[in-house]
């Protein structure tokens, strides 16, 4: 009777066993194990993990960032260029240059000579004395650097002097001294050296250049004579004649056809005598030409009732040839009028 309920017990402990291990089964618990067993029971019996999609999105964010694009030849494209390193500084080449001095003697006012009937001597006169520089352009140049020095004892070799102008590259002249009034006129005599130097991109000296001249003195206005201030019924071909100037080369004579009565228009005839003491040219008259100088004269028909402005030119040069002059003097009249 005993050994029947001990019985009965055991096989109530074995009933409740499966049930506890069919209901943990159940809620995805590990399943205790009662003694071994096998590895592919285990494979079986043990369950998967659920897929997370927060863990998986931030698992997308945190992978390394694409490689930049890449070209064959260049390398990255998608990357800021790296600049360029300055050309490297190279002598300068040889530049050509010419400066010319220029001395300019003139009446500032001398289109009112006519309408005031003043002499000229009551008028102001001015005179430029400036040197004007050119020279050959360089090619790739970008800007140009000129310098003027007055040549002295004891100056340095290679000296440049004073900065006078920083001119961009399509600058064909550079005018130097003889500002308005005459301020900063260059001496007269005085040997000036001007340089010239063509800058890169960069500001480095590709070539340089320079050239030396001084001025010559003023040269004394001519004074009109014939036709006389506002003359009438002069006749077709009238005789010009002026007071010579000391030291001068040669006259030009210009006759100008005008409107409003006194602005000088159209040019009508210029003629050109070479004696110092020439002083008188008919209208139309070629007789010589300035050595050195093109012989580019011409004459117009002058017309009856038409008002005219004429006025000559004193000029005189340091080698007595325009072409290769290093120095050049000029005075020109105050205008005059007169109707043929």
């Amino acid at each position: 009777m005993r050994q029947t309920s001990s019985c009965q017990a055991v096989t109530a402990r074995v009933a409740l066993a499966v049930l506890c291990t069919t209901a943990v089964a159940a809620c995805g618990r590990p399943v205790p194990s009662f003694g071994k067993v096998s590895s592919a029971s285990a494979a079986k019996t043990t369950p998967t993990a659920p897929r997370n999609p927060v863990v998986n999105e931030v698992y997308r964010e945190s992978q390394a960032p694409e490689m930049a694009e890449m070209d064959p030849v260049e390398g990255p494209v998608n990357l800021p260029p790296v600049p360029k390193a300055p050309p490297t500084p190279v002598e300068p080449a040889n530049l050509q240059v010419r400066a010319l001095a220029t001395t300019n003697t003139f009446q500032p006012a001398q289109m009112l000579n006519a309408v005031l009937t003043m002499p000229s001597t009551n008028m102001m006169t001015t005179t430029l004395i400036r040197a004007r520089v050119t020279w050959t352009p360089v090619k790739g140049a970008g800007a140009y650097r000129i310098y003027s020095l007055p040549v002295r004892e004891g100056q340095a070799e290679g000296e440049k002097g004073k900065l006078c102008y920083y001119l961009p590259q399509w600058a064909p002249v550079a005018l130097i001294g003889g500002g308005l009034g005459g301020l900063g006129n260059l001496n007269v005599g005085q040997e000036y050296v001007f340089t010239v130097e063509a800058l890169d991109r960069a500001g480095n000296v590709l070539a340089a250049g320079r050239d030396n001249c001084a001025a010559l003195a003023p040269l004394d206005l001519p004074a009109l004579r014939e036709p006389g201030p506002n003359a009438a019924a002069v006749g077709m071909s009238p005789y010009l004649k002026w007071t010579p100037a000391r030291g001068a080369d040669g006259y030009y004579v210009e006759v100008f056809k005008t409107a409003r009565a006194t602005i000088p228009t159209l040019p009508m005839w210029r003629g050109f005598r070479a004696e110092t003491d020439a002083n008188v040219m008919m209208y139309g008259q070629q007789m010589d030409v300035f050595e050195g100088t093109q012989p580019f004269q011409w004459s117009l028909p002058l017309t009856a009732g038409q008002r005219f402005a004429w006025t000559v030119c004193a000029v005189r040069t340091d080698t007595h040839n325009m072409h290769n002059a290093k120095a050049i003097a000029k005075a020109t009249a105050p205008m005059g009028y007169f109707t043929p």
